[in-house]
């Protein structure tokens, strides 16, 4: 039997029907599924945006009409385009992807560069799984400067090169676009290396939780020397998942260091002991608690102790440092913020003091607070505070402290 095509009929009854007046007869036409593309391609002209949605979320609507609904000026007609278009890749034909090489991909183009931000968050949303999407235009989505936008195709898209990737942690290093990339099902080693030398504290986290990150035992090595070391400078990272691995370097690599070099049972035990301890403190970054939550819970369970604030300095964590003093010392946070930012050695020690530290942790907390090694106040006999308890007391008055 062969096909006709459309009853005249009802053809030309749905011609009438496309001109009504009424606007509720208009959108039951548009979203009728048989209903002929050529009559959906001049709808998308209707004067109701009710109706054109519909037009625009008809599957029979044809690809010619998806470069007049790209420039609709009703965001959500664009918004639906853009969910359509991204549902018919995966199912468009050789000959259909060619077509749409020509018709549908400047629609496409329009809709990644759209002044509303829903519309491209959901042109990328919609478009994050689709693995025959435009390379260029997928890139364009990761790049873009909402988070809204970028993060599923940074988290999820399997399309992106790793040289797209690492092209965006150089060039937009903040640290959700970091994050994303970080909990990517699947990260190779050159994308991870990348992750971490920006040195941000969750990313980095994050990238060692996921199981289906590869880090070089470069960077590796590096996390180990840099955050699990005692007096480690600069901004540590973080090691969550991979608390066993590190701590069998430290057992295999460090232990045997000092071993060499003359330390005796107890000092390998006692740092080994310290280095695990970090390492347990670290994997609370992953539950992302807020700092005054965090020092309130320890304070609560009786562990807001000076070997918290110690592991807290060595980890580079000030926010839950300012904190912890400010509970220690029976201080607002704000005040201790304010004797920091002082950077003067003396007020620092006498804060150290208020909270009951020792002035060995004291002079940790100056190191750490950014003074300069040249400008510590040090221990008197190695122990003891070098200023009076007057002189202690005077400091904090400086700052209507009691």
């Amino acid at each position: 039997m062969t096909d006709t095509g459309p009853d005249p009929e009802t053809y030309e009854q749905a011609k009438r029907l496309m001109i009504s007046p009424d606007p509720a007869v208009r959108l039951q036409l548009a979203q009728r599924s048989d209903l002929a593309p050529e009559l959906l391609y001049y709808m998308a002209d209707d004067g109701d945006p009710v109706v054109r949605r519909a037009v625009a979320h008809n599957g029979a609507t044809p690809l010619q009409a998806a470069s007049r609904l790209a420039r609709d000026a009703d965001a959500d007609v664009r918004v639906l385009l853009a969910r359509k278009l991204a549902r018919a890749l995966p199912h468009l034909t050789a000959d259909e992807q060619a077509a749409l090489r020509d018709i549908a991909h400047n629609a496409l183009s329009m809709l990644a560069i759209d002044q509303v931000v829903r519309v491209r968050a959901a042109l990328a949303g919609a478009l994050r799984d689709v693995a025959v999407a435009p390379p260029g235009l997928i890139a364009s989505l990761a790049r873009d400067v909402a988070r809204e936008v970028a993060e599923p195709i940074l988290r999820t898209c399997v399309t992106l090169p790793d040289e797209e990737l690492i092209a965006i942690i150089k060039a937009q290093p903040v640290p959700w676009v970091l994050e994303a990339i970080a909990r990517r099902e699947r990260v190779s080693m050159p994308v991870a290396d990348a992750v971490v030398e920006q040195r941000d504290r969750l990313a980095t986290a994050t990238l060692l939780a996921n199981p289906g990150a590869r880090l070089s035992d470069q960077a590796l090595a590096g996390l180990v020397a840099t955050s699990l070391m005692p007096g480690a400078q600069g901004r540590s990272l973080l090691p969550p998942s991979l608390v066993s691995k590190m701590a069998s370097i430290v057992e295999e690599s460090i232990r045997g260091e000092m071993s060499a070099h003359g330390f005796d049972r107890e000092d390998r035990r006692d740092v080994v002991a310290v280095t695990q301890r970090r390492l347990e403190w670290a994997r609370d970054y992953v539950k992302q608690e807020p700092a005054d939550q965090k020092a309130a819970r320890l304070k609560a369970e009786g562990r807001l102790d000076e070997a918290v604030i110690w592991d807290a300095l060595s980890w580079g964590d000030k926010s839950f440092v300012r904190e912890a003093l400010a509970l220690k010392a029976d201080l607002s946070p704000d005040l201790v913020q304010r004797i920091i930012d002082t950077q003067s050695a003396r007020a620092i020690t006498a804060l150290a003091w208020r909270a009951g530290l020792s002035m060995r942790c004291a002079r940790l907390l100056q190191l750490k607070s950014g003074l300069p090694p040249t400008k510590l106040l040090n221990a008197r006999h190695g122990t003891d505070y070098p200023m009076s308890e007057a002189e202690l007391r005077w400091q904090l008055e400086l700052f209507g402290v009691e």
